[in-house]
């Protein structure tokens, strides 16, 4: 009689990125909650949500992030973003948002961070 092989859990990756480019607004937040559940999928230990290559940012970003960030907690994952250095910093730090978030440093220029999708 063979031994019936162990199903293998698939494995959870390290990091996922999600990179958005063009606005982030009421008009486009739908599109963008859906690329964050599409990589929250997997499950990533870690979600780095970019926002520096956003040219127009509102609330509806800000919605965004908190709402991944919850979803994490409650499954025991983190989530990271990435302001840069225009709008998206500029919406998060007027709402006092920068020093509660896990905030990183942009990639450096012309390099996507591995695990990205833009």
């Amino acid at each position: 009689m063979n031994p019936v092989p162990a199903e293998r859990e698939p494995e959870v990756p390290a990091v996922a990125e999600v990179v958005l480019h063009g606005e982030l607004d009421i008009a486009t937040l739908d599109h963008a909650m859906h690329r964050v559940e599409e990589a929250e999928r997997d499950r990533p230990r870690l979600l780095v949500v970019d926002l520096s290559q956003l040219e127009f940012v509102d609330s509806s970003g800000v919605r965004l992030v908190l709402l991944a960030q919850e979803r994490a907690r409650a499954e025991g994952r983190r989530v990271a973003v990435r302001l840069g250095t225009g709008s998206a910093l500029r919406v998060f730090q007027a709402l006092g948002l920068v020093e509660k978030l896990d905030v990183l440093p942009p990639p450096p220029v012309g390099e996507t961070a591995p695990g990205a999708r833009t």
